[in-house]
């Protein structure tokens, strides 16, 4: 199980065009494990994602200790506990940690979910509601669980132009987000017409290829220099300081 490797993708403030946070993707070392879908499925197989999940956390921290980080949480690591361990990684980090949990988590899960995640954010810990818009949604956990952020899905983001219907439905989306106090990133950003798009229907933060691809060490963002061009970027290194209003678990 050591036999895995993080890397990590920035978070943007659409705004200032440079780092929010990172978030840390697990990647293996092992050609048996072609994704993490595949190295979950084996952990789940054998009874261990909470101890795969712990590893992965520290992982994470150790190799990104100056930003605030997203983690992402298998529903089934919700069973084993491990997370909510007062020695757990997440507690020993001296930024922020915004913990991910997938829109798509069962429903079967959803009262171990609401507990175990209450508890963890009870100690400063933010959470984040993952892929919205993949499949079905189920908006009770935007109302359930109260997240600092959602992420909404690649399949929105997607091919989207302004003035689109599906552009509204994504301008729509923003606004009830920010009713239910969370923030909204726009995941999967590929081409600088999406960017253009995210940040007019209201996305406060961005994710995807255009602006960095995962790697290790952390990349610094790279912001296209004008909106309709993709070759001619911008580096920008550096985080600054989370906004105010986003800032005050320590």
């Amino acid at each position: 199980m050591r036999d895995i490797k993080v890397v990590y993708q920035p978070v943007v403030d659409l705004k200032t065009k440079k780092v929010f946070a990172y978030e840390a993707l697990v990647r293996s070392k092992s050609p048996d494990f072609e994704s993490p879908m595949s190295l979950f499925a084996a952990a789940v197989q054998h009874s261990c994602t909470g101890e795969l999940g712990r590893i992965i956390r520290e992982l994470a921290i150790a190799g990104c200790p100056t930003h605030p980080l997203f983690l992402n949480i298998h529903p089934a690591e919700l069973n084993d506990k491990f997370v909510v361990q007062p020695d757990d990684p997440i507690f020993q980090h001296s930024e922020d940690v915004y913990l991910e949990i997938t829109e798509g988590v069962p429903l079967s899960h959803f009262r171990l979910c609401q507990s175990i995640l209450s508890e963890v954010r009870g100690r400063g810990v933010y959470l984040v509601v993952d892929d919205l818009g993949a499949g079905y949604s189920n908006l009770r956990y935007i109302a359930d669980l109260h997240p600092r952020i959602v992420k909404l899905d690649r399949d929105l983001v997607a091919g989207l132009r302004k003035g689109t219907r599906m552009f509204k439905l994504v301008s729509a989306i923003v606004v009830l987000c920010r009713e239910l106090d969370a923030m909204v990133v726009a995941e999967g950003i590929e081409t600088a017409e999406e960017l253009e798009a995210v940040q007019e229907a209201g996305a406060r933060f961005g994710q995807g290829y255009l602006l960095a691809r995962p790697a290790f060490p952390p990349p610094p963002v790279s912001w296209p220099t004008s909106a309709g061009r993709k070759a001619e970027r911008v580096t920008l290194r550096g985080a600054p300081k989370d906004p105010p209003s986003v800032r005050g678990r320590r």
